[in-house]
């Protein structure tokens, strides 16, 4: 649709053009005069000349892209600009560029054309949808300075950008996330705890220990009295991991979910990481530690989707976001 527009505004031009001669032409023949004649040749030279001037122009003249800002929230527009790449003393006429928005999925989401006539045009982009997006040109049509003819050229430009998520408070408590694993089997070697699972030392009985954890063998060995101290447990970081599959409104507000849990957890000062890719040789996961930090890290994975978590090849518990849900996954 693109191409038979362009075509079409082409064709139009050139008709309009040779309608003109035509009836110069016919002026001539009608009249008979030599002053008709001079503005038939006239016209005709002048397209003659302004095609000979365009030529190299048409040929040496690109494009270049220039992003407003590299990230927009969803729901607003990103701002980029076409300009125009001129090596030549003459500039050639319009240039139509036609090009497209691609998603993360290779999807095609936008495709369009832009009529560029001075040295810059500037577009504005809606942006529904969170993701990694790249603005692709792959074909530009240079004009002659009559808009007569045309020379197309095969172009490589592209520019990225990001769609990120909004915050929002939300229902599911930060404590009911922070389940730590005191089961797991290392400990500290040098901070006392209440698992006594683990011993952290022995010492000699005082005033005010409990019985229940006195060291009974070693008591009645050395006939005197000694308790145990319990272990503190080395606690992993909360591990958060979703699925990515398109972009439509379920994944947007999943993403808006996901961030918000995280900023929950930032202000909480609860430590956590995030799954950023998972396949079958690792599972690879990015410690959050600042709001920075975080932001970065969605970008990255909007950018390299996890379509499937094969839970297979996963190394410890974690909380998947499915949707608004929050799903607990022991190992």
């Amino acid at each position: 649709e693109v191409h038979h527009t362009s075509k079409r505004e082409e064709m139009k031009n050139l008709l309009k053009y040779f309608c003109f001669l035509a009836f110069l032409y016919g002026l001539w023949r009608f009249v008979s005069g030599y002053f008709s004649f001079l503005l038939f040749f006239m016209a005709f030279c002048l397209i003659c000349i302004c095609l000979l001037f365009s030529i190299i122009p048409m040929r040496k003249t690109t494009i270049s892209i220039k992003m407003q800002q590299a990230y927009c929230l969803r729901e607003e527009t990103i701002n980029l600009s076409f300009c125009r790449q001129s090596v030549t003393p003459i500039p050639c006429g319009q240039i139509i560029i036609e090009y497209q928005m691609i998603d993360a999925f290779s999807q095609i989401v936008i495709e369009k054309s832009v009529c560029l006539h001075d040295q810059q045009v500037d577009v504005e982009i809606p942006c529904p949808h969170c993701g990694h997006y790249t603005i692709q040109v792959q074909k530009i049509k240079c004009f002659d300075l009559l808009q007569c003819f045309s020379f197309s050229k095969t172009v490589s430009l592209q520019n990225s950008f990001d769609v990120m998520p909004h915050y929002h408070l939300i229902d599911v408590s930060v404590h009911q996330v922070h389940q730590l694993d005191e089961q797991g089997e290392n400990y500290l070697t040098d901070q006392k705890g209440d698992d006594y699972s683990e011993i952290f030392e022995i010492r000699t009985y005082r005033e005010g220990d409990e019985l229940k954890h006195i060291h009974w063998n070693m008591s009645s060995k050395f006939q005197e009295f000694f308790v145990k101290v319990g272990s503190q447990p080395v606690h992993e970081n909360l591990t958060l991991a979703i699925e990515y599959k398109e972009n439509n409104t379920f994944y947007d507000l999943q993403f808006d979910y996901f961030y918000s849990l995280c900023i929950s957890l930032l202000k909480e000062n609860i430590a956590f990481e995030i799954v950023t890719s998972c396949d079958v040789q690792n599972m690879h996961v990015q410690s959050i530690h600042s709001v920075d930090n975080l932001a970065t890290t969605i970008r990255w994975m909007m950018k390299n989707p996890i379509k499937t978590l094969d839970k297979s090849f996963m190394s410890r518990s974690f909380y998947q976001i499915k949707g608004q849900n929050l799903e607990v996954y022991h190992l």
